[in-house]
């Protein structure tokens, strides 16, 4: 028996601002190029939410697979707050991937709270980065 995980990146506006997969596909080629998304994150301008990662679980816990991640409307139009979306879901996955078997990992997963901390710590060294 699986179980379906669903982790949104919720909207925080009600100004939404479309993206596309033309640009999705740009921003991985160039400034994500060196991170390995489990899956192609795909835009879905029918989800509410800037962001969605959608996994399928064991029973037990552990990861099955990464189903989707999908990308919508954003709540701005710059090209860096999409790279922030991206980022988002792809340590969302990251920490779906290991928190089975990895401590560090099992345990920055929850609460909520502590997981988009964590995020958003790993985001904000990337764009750290980036201006060097």
């Amino acid at each position: 028996m699986e179980i379906k995980v669903i982790i949104s990146n919720p909207a925080r506006s009600s100004n939404r601002y479309p993206a596309s997969q033309e640009l999705i596909d740009d921003i991985l080629a160039k400034e994500l190029k060196d991170f390995k998304f489990p899956v192609r994150p795909l835009y879905n301008p029918r989800i509410k939410d800037n962001g969605r990662t959608i996994a399928e679980m064991y029973k037990w816990g552990q990861l099955k697979q990464i189903k989707s991640i999908d990308i919508g409307k954003q709540d701005r139009s710059d090209r860096a707050f999409l790279i922030d979306t991206l980022l988002h879901e792809y340590y969302e996955a990251v920490i779906l991937e290991k928190q089975f078997n990895d401590d560090y990992y099992k345990n920055i997963s929850r609460p909520d709270i502590k997981r988009h901390a964590w995020i958003d710590e790993q985001i904000a060294s990337f764009f750290k980065e980036m201006e060097n």
